[in-house]
């Protein structure tokens, strides 16, 4: 049967269908662990707003890669500006394909600080590809994507499609597949909905996010939740 859209119930709403419906199908799911750091570029002040403006890093995939698992990146949040979509995109003349590989969702709440974009997809080794953010919000309300040291590498664009070359890097760093512990990511329904992971040490997770595309005012239902320890033993959950 075919894949359900992800819908989620809204507090003194109606209850519908698809609630129940999503449920009954299998929902493609990815697991995602901290891996090995293939490329990176650090670095640098200042950084691009992504008021009106596409945004786009490049990199080469490594020597012997063959998977993206997820990429971050430096960011911060003016306003309330809506989700910010993020996608891995093959090379096609020196910019973006326009194709993605994959792409996920940010929404304001988890990018105060940094994006952790879960962008599971097959690579080829040594090739380049590019990091695409889309223009999102207004001159009150947008994200911003931090300047690495590099002298080049960053694309922008009006629309996607046109791409200036510009005379800075941006922050970034891509990582592979590898089944290294701990598990930073699960991807379910090709990013309609994700949980992100932190971790304190040996003793367990130390903060759960959790996005979903659904049926609210926002367009989306996102969750944060902060783990305590004493020892071992789990105390408490903010």
């Amino acid at each position: 049967m075919a894949v359900p859209v992800w819908q989620s119930p809204v507090v003194g709403g109606q209850a519908l269908a698809g609630h129940v419906n999503q449920l009954l199908g299998t929902h493609p799911t990815v697991f995602l662990y901290s891996g090995t750091l293939q490329s990176y570029a650090s670095g640098g002040s200042g950084s691009a707003s992504s008021d009106g403006l596409w945004l786009a890093q490049k990199f080469t995939s490594g020597a012997s890669q063959t998977a993206v698992g997820y990429v971050t990146f430096t960011s911060t949040v003016t306003g309330s500006p809506a989700p910010w979509t993020i996608s891995l995109q093959a090379d096609a003349g020196g910019q973006p394909s326009g194709t993605p590989l994959a792409s996920v969702q940010f929404p304001k709440e988890l990018a105060a600080s940094s994006v952790t974009a879960l962008l599971p997809a097959a690579v080829t080794a040594s090739a380049q590809y590019w990091i695409v953010a889309e223009a999102a919000g207004d001159s009150g309300d947008y994200f911003s994507w931090a300047k690495s040291s590099a002298a080049n590498g960053a694309l922008t664009s009006p629309d996607g499609v046109t791409w200036t070359s510009q005379s800075y890097g941006l922050r970034f760093a891509v990582v592979d597949q590898s089944p290294v512990t701990p598990l930073i990511g699960i991807v379910e329904d090709g990013g309609a909905r994700y949980t992100l992971l932190s971790w304190l040490g040996n003793y367990g997770p130390a903060g759960v996010q959790e996005f979903t595309q659904g049926q609210t005012s926002a367009g989306y239902v996102e969750s944060s939740r902060a783990l305590s320890y004493s020892g071992p033993l789990l105390t408490g959950v903010a």
